[in-house]
């Protein structure tokens, strides 16, 4: 989880659309940064259905220590872990809707 957390935190802090337009290959630099993208929202699909799992098994065995507790630590980072992924969607979708206009500009034209 701390792994998507960093990366996300990084990709939010570098401007997406400054890179691509100052970049000397824009479409490479676009594709480049979609295929990261792509990679990390499978990662945020992966560790939600291991907190899913995890959710279902501490309800499931109550027995735990604090079980509570960490109920809803999971919870809350299942949440967190949502709207990143949801953001990394948005992203996505910004750096698809780059690269058609990149194609347009750079590749129609000639």
């Amino acid at each position: 989880m701390a792994t998507i957390l960093n990366r996300y935190d990084s990709i939010m802090a570098m401007n997406v659309c400054g890179m691509i337009e100052f970049a000397e290959d824009p479409m490479k630099m676009a594709r480049h940064l979609e295929h990261h993208m792509e990679d990390d929202i499978a990662k945020t699909k992966r560790e939600g259905y291991e907190l899913i799992d995890d959710i279902e098994k501490l309800e499931d065995d109550r027995s735990v220590p604090n079980c509570e507790a960490l109920l809803i630590a999971k919870k809350a980072e299942l949440m967190k872990l949502h709207e990143i992924h949801v953001k990394l969607q948005d992203q996505l979708h910004q750096i698809t809707s780059m690269k058609a206009v990149i194609y347009d500009t750079c590749y129609r034209k000639k």
